[in-house]
């Protein structure tokens, strides 16, 4: 990134440049205007020459996004949550990497692929390890702010540049999310359990996915989920046990099975749980059965000259292109308890 880049790119991560520690967030936003200025070739703000400049600048102010935008797709809030880290593996072209997944030859291979406004599944088996690849389609990502309020200092850049790379985090968990659920919502019978709690059913289903795979599985899901897929403590529990649900909530390994917490999170900016609290997923092995592909630059776009908006509003519209497949060869299975 460049030098400007990544000073809004620190701020915004709330990783403050030397530069800027000892000043105030206020005086850190009105340094950042002011190199902003600089791009536009002015030294302060007045409406008739900011028009002016923004008419003859404002290409390289989004050249500013486009690297942030880029940034974000790299180590943005979604790469880190939950679901992504244990579910989600990415290919960034951008970055040199190939959009090539390579599966073993084992047993047969789901393939859920979201393509335009719709998911395909195929499924195929193969003998010997396989090369795939992820289909990728357009995204565009809108979002507007008065850009004179930018300038004269009532809402600053780093806001805008906010509120871009919440909706692309925003994009890519509900893209993984959306890919995974169609995946799962095929699965045969035998590998989804959904309805009310009963053991004996769910440990069927877990036998199943141990005897397609030859591998015990684990059971992932957040902790809620956990403790409503053990249930209450049973009087045959050991003391040991007890203690280890009271402390963390659950026993970390149910029936011979190991359990593993995904840490649950809060929608950005609203209340609502990330992660489903009846659904546990029954893994075996450590490849990620989502696989997403960015295929390169993001690529920021004005559709509004600022005359044609009757509330004088410039438009930009972030655009990136990325896909998403599940390609497994390992079968899993998940269990949602719905009483």
């Amino acid at each position: 990134m460049s030098g400007l880049a990544k000073v809004i790119y620190n701020v915004y991560k709330n990783n403050i440049p030397t530069e800027y520690a000892d000043m105030s967030g206020a005086d850190r936003d009105e340094a950042i205007r002011k190199e902003i200025f600089k791009i536009l070739g002015l030294e302060s703000y007045s409406r008739k020459e900011f028009r002016q400049a923004w008419r003859q600048h404002k290409n390289e102010v989004y050249n500013l996004i486009e690297e942030l935008c880029d940034q974000v797709m790299v180590d943005g809030e979604a790469i880190r949550d939950a679901f992504f880290n244990q579910f989600v593996e990415t290919r960034n072209l951008a970055l040199g990497d190939k959009n090539e997944f390579y599966v073993e030859g084992e047993n047969e291979l789901e393939l859920v692929e979201f393509s335009g406004s719709h998911f395909d599944l195929r499924r195929t088996r193969i003998d010997v390890g396989q090369n795939f690849s992820v289909g990728v389609k357009n995204y565009g990502i809108k979002v507007y702010e008065y850009f004179e309020r930018v300038m004269a200092g009532r809402c600053d850049f780093a806001k805008l540049v906010e509120l871009i790379a919440v909706a692309i985090n925003k994009k890519m968990a509900e893209l993984a999310r959306e890919t995974m659920t169609v995946a799962l919502a095929n699965l045969p019978a035998v590998y989804n359990h959904n309805g009310s709690y009963n053991e004996d059913s769910i440990m069927q289903l877990i036998a199943h996915v141990e005897a397609a795979t030859g591998e015990a599985p684990r059971l992932v899901g957040t902790k809620t989920a956990i403790r409503k897929l053990q249930g209450v403590v049973d009087t045959k529990w050991s003391d040991d046990m007890k203690s280890e649900r009271n402390q963390n909530g659950f026993i970390t390994t149910w029936n011979g099975y190991s359990c593993v917490e995904l840490q649950q999170g809060h929608a950005k900016g609203n209340e609502t749980f990330l992660l489903p609290d009846d659904t546990i997923y029954v893994l075996t092995g450590n490849d990620k059965p989502v696989k997403m592909v960015f295929e390169g630059d993001t690529e920021v776009k004005e559709i509004s000259d600022g005359v044609t908006n009757a509330d004088r509003t410039v438009e930009q519209v972030v655009t990136l292109k990325m896909g998403a497949s599940v390609i497994y060869n390992k079968m899993l299975g998940v269990i949602k308890i719905t009483a």
